[in-house]
């Protein structure tokens, strides 16, 4: 089972993966793993194009079930079969309030205006909050969702602000009965 979970910043793609892995077992891949090199704080530095590939088939090629979550739609990577896409796409004023959660609960008052990662605190949210309106060959909501949509096998699309272990169980009801190649909810 190769499930790809993806989704704009703060839609909630690592946490989902993390809980639908425990559950089935399987090992959970999260792409900013293979996108950003360790760094205090992190995110600051980020691997070469050629690295990501390799670091990521290397990491999937070593077992035949797995969970990917994240973006890598703009990587040009050659994935084998993807059984199942989850594009989690919650409305934009709550995908922006859990990422400003998630951004304090790990910086504090860093991201406080005079603190060291305001600026770059800042500039990420700014960028974040483009997701969904930006174009083009970057990361974005179109480009995510028409990944998963060409890769994988069945896709859905979770578009609620439910909490995650209802949108947990809606992704194993999804996983259990695919019905058609493309299933979308409201």
């Amino acid at each position: 089972m190769r499930i790809l979970i993806s989704g704009g910043p703060g839609a909630g793609c690592t946490s989902t993966a993390k809980l639908i892995g425990a559950e089935l077992g399987l090992p959970v891949f999260d792409s900013d793993t293979f996108f950003h090199k360790p760094t205090d704080p992190p995110f600051l530095e980020q691997y070469s194009p050629d690295e990501r590939r390799q670091f990521i088939t290397a990491a999937i090629d070593a077992t035949s079930d797995w969970i990917l979550s994240g973006s890598i739609a703009t990587w040009e990577i050659d994935l084998p079969t993807v059984h199942f896409g989850v594009f989690l796409d919650p409305p934009k004023d709550e995908r922006l309030r859990r990422l400003e959660l998630r951004e304090r609960e790990r910086y504090g008052s860093r991201i406080d205006l005079g603190g060291d990662l305001h600026s770059e605190n800042t500039d990420f949210m700014d960028w974040a909050s483009a997701y969904e309106d930006r174009s083009g060959t970057g990361r974005n909501r179109n480009t995510d969702r028409a990944f998963l949509v060409q890769r994988c096998d069945s896709f859905v699309e979770i578009k609620h602000c439910k909490s995650i272990f209802d949108v947990a169980a809606e992704i194993r009801d999804f996983l259990e009965n695919p019905r058609s190649t493309t299933r979308h909810h409201s």
